[in-house]
This record gives structure tokens, C-alpha cells and sequence, in this order.
């Protein structure tokens, strides 16, 4: 079935919306300003900036990218991120219900938020933890997802956090380590319910583990050194939230091999 030009104008414009967000989201959380201000400022130094600024993929390519007052232009892999956005969510509007293809889009754009500013600032901001949370309460209420299988993800998640939070409370490592995965954790399985859940956070962490070994054998192994555990999770959420709404049976057909 071929998709209206309605549908796949929808799913451009949201996407749109999206990939303008994504750095103007990076800019106020890195200034400590509200998630929701109307001010665009420089990402470095937080001095006002043309709302120019905003347009996605061409701003960063816009002569005057850099900030006026410090300098600061823009990583050219913001232009892949925005891209990525606008045409992940035009394609699920595609391929998907609006409502689900909404959702999706947007947990795709936070993912992609908790990802960079993980690797970036070691950091999963609160506000791309809520929009998650936001668009899990709203599968529920729309009824695409189902509110107990939910619930027992949420369960499975406070579970796996108390492995992930209490050898740092009562260990001699850094003790902020960690709460962001917790909470990322948590609306990741809200969303997902306990099955993918369950998957999402065994591949993370095999994930996580074996990055570790790998860069223990160039860095030295010691159990204090760190590394980002929330784009391993948010990988894994894309992988299985999108096989989920794809193909109901993903998971089946990713164990037995039969795509």
C-alpha cells in the first residue's frame, strides 16, 4: 500500500521539528536553561544567537555557523544527526500508524540525545529521560502498548538498577555514576515491557563488556575505569523497539534466524 503525500508530509514535518530540536536541546542543557526556553543560544558560551540557528541540516552549513562571541561552529555531525532524524521519522510515518509513528520519532530523537550527551559530557539529561517516559504513558493511553507488560518492565528495570546502583553506593567507586542509566533504565522498559526489556539489557551489557575488554587491552584494565553505558542501551532500544513495531514476532525471528 502505497502511503498518502499527507502521511509522508506529516512524517518530514515532525521530523523536521525533531532534527531542529535536537541541537538546540544540546545548547540549553549544556547552559543549564530551560529545556523549553524560546532563546537559542551558543552551545559553548550561552551568548543569544540568530534563531537561523535552528534550521535543521542547513544551519550547520550556514556561513555564519559560528558564534559571533566566542567563536564556537558547530560539529559537522550534527548535520548526520539531524539527517538521520527527518528520515527515520518519514519513514515510520510511512510504514507504521501515525500514532505509533509518532511515538517512535520521537523516542528515536531522544535515544539520539541520551547517546551523544552520554559520550560527550558522561551525562543522560532528565529531559530526554521524561520525553521517553512521556511517549511510553502515551502508549498506554492510546492503547498501543499494554499497560501490565509495562508495568512488569518497570519491575525488571528497578531490578537490573539495583545491580547497576548498589556496587557504587557501597563500593569505592564514583558514586554520581550511574543514576542517569538507572532512570534511562527505567522509561526504556516502560516503553519496551519486561520481554524486549529483557533482551535490551542483556545485549547492552554484553555490549558494554566486551567494549571494555576491548579498550582494556590498549588503556589497562582496572575496575574503575568508566565507560558510557547509556548508548548501549539506547542502541539496543532502537534495535528492538523498531524490529517490535516492524514485525510483532522480531524477536522470534531473530533467535531462530528467519527474517
Amino acid at each position: 500500500m502505497i502511503p498518502s503525500a499527507e502521511i509522508i508530509i506529516a512524517g518530514i514535518l515532525v521530523g523536521i521539528v525533531l532534527a531542529s530540536s535536537l541541537t538546540h536541546f544540546f545548547a540549553l542543557i549544556s547552559q543549564d536553561m530551560p529545556l523549553f526556553s524560546r532563546k537559542v543560544v551558543c552551545e559553548s558560551c550561552g551568548v543569544s544567537q540568530s534563531y537561523s540557528r535552528r534550521i535543521p541540516i542547513i544551519a550547520s552549513l550556514l556561513p555564519g555557523r559560528k558564534c559571533s562571541a566566542c567563536g564556537h561552529e558547530p560539529t559537522p555531525i550534527y548535520v548526520l544527526l539531524e539527517l538521520a532524524i527527518v528520515i527515520f521519522s518519514a519513514w515510520a510515518f510511512i510504514v507504521l500508524k501515525p500514532i505509533l509513528a509518532f511515538q517512535i520519532s520521537v523516542i528515536f530523537f531522544a535515544l539520539i540525545g541520551v547517546t551523544y550527551m552520554d559520550l560527550k559530557k558522561w551525562i543522560i539529561p532528565n529531559e530526554f529521560v521524561i520525553i521517553i517516559f512521556a511517549m511510553g504513558v502515551l502508549g498506554i493511553v492510546t492503547e498501543t502498548l499494554d499497560l501490565n507488560i509495562s508495568l512488569l518492565g518497570l519491575v525488571l528495570a528497578a531490578v537490573v538498577s539495583l545491580l547497576i546502583v548498589l556496587p557504587q553506593r557501597f563500593g569505592g567507586g564514583d558514586q554520581t555514576l550511574a543514576l542517569g542509566d538507572v532512570k534511562l533504565c527505567l522509561v526504556v522498559a516502560l516503553w519496551l515491557g519486561w520481554i524486549l526489556s529483557a533482551y535490551v539489557f542483556f545485549v547492552a551489557s554484553l555490549m558494554a563488556f566486551i567494549t571494555w575488554i576491548f579498550t582494556g587491552i590498549f588503556r589497562g584494565f582496572s575496575v574503575r575505569r568508566r565507560i558510557p553505558f547509556g548508548p548501549f542501551v539506547a542502541l539496543s532500544t532502537m534495535i528492538f523497539g523498531i524490529g517490535r513495531v516492524v514485525d510483532p514476532q522480531f524477536v522470534t525471528h531473530l533467535l531462530t534466524f528467519r527474517f
